[in-house]
């Protein structure tokens, strides 16, 4: 940009570190708690048990006398069966693993998009480039994405391993997360804009 560094205030760099953190400490922990279902995937079939509820399912498994590990899962998305119809071993890592996989990747995947915006701002550069609206724009695509998308592939996943009964609910679409992905998705623009008005202004110097 013509020479022109953007001083990015002492701020930036503090909330670059604390998205850094945040960014591999939602990979470790992404990481860890698939090992940790895995290792209680190797728990005899006898441990795990369902419970039905009156609008959610309830499927754990011990780890102790006194602990016990749990996951609740509403009857949209897993039918009011008779638990022996389907593995309750299965049921719960299905569950478990889904959840946590779909917000630990889109976790991990927001927080990398924002700390490449505060980095290329730390680098020097104006926030108004193409390069940080193209991150915005990604950045509300997931978040729509998952919005739409994440109980339905929960669903999906209970219909093909667990009760394969093939019942799909649509109603698990978040809209706050659809109004804030689009929010996200103007500001977006706004940048596009803002960077596109700067390259001109530089053209004329």
């Amino acid at each position: 940009m013509n020479g022109i560094e953007f001083k990015a205030k002492p701020g930036f760099k503090r909330m670059h570190t604390a998205l850094k953190i945040g960014y591999w400490g939602g990979i470790g922990l992404l990481i860890a708690y698939v090992c940790f279902n895995l290792w209680l995937g190797l728990k005899p079939q006898e441990m795990f048990y369902a419970e039905k509820g009156i609008a959610h399912w309830f499927f754990s498994v011990p780890l102790s006398d006194t602990v016990t590990k749990s996951v609740m899962v509403p009857f949209t998305y897993f039918q009011p069966i008779n638990p022996d119809m389907f593995d309750a071993k299965n049921a719960y890592l299905v569950v478990s693993l889904t959840n946590a996989t779909l917000v630990f990747c889109a976790y991990i995947y927001s927080i990398g998009q924002i700390r490449y915006i505060i980095g290329s701002i730390l680098s020097g550069n104006s926030p108004f480039s193409l390069a940080n609206a193209a991150r915005l724009k990604r950045l509300g695509i997931i978040v729509i994405l998952y919005s739409l998308l994440a109980k339905l592939v929960l669903n999906i996943l209970i219909c093909l391993f667990v009760t394969r009964i093939f019942s799909i609910n649509l109603g698990g679409i978040a809209l706050i997360g659809i109004i804030i992905g689009i929010l996200v998705l103007f500001v977006s623009e706004i940048f596009k804009y803002g960077a596109l008005l700067q390259e001109e202004h530089d053209s004329t110097l």
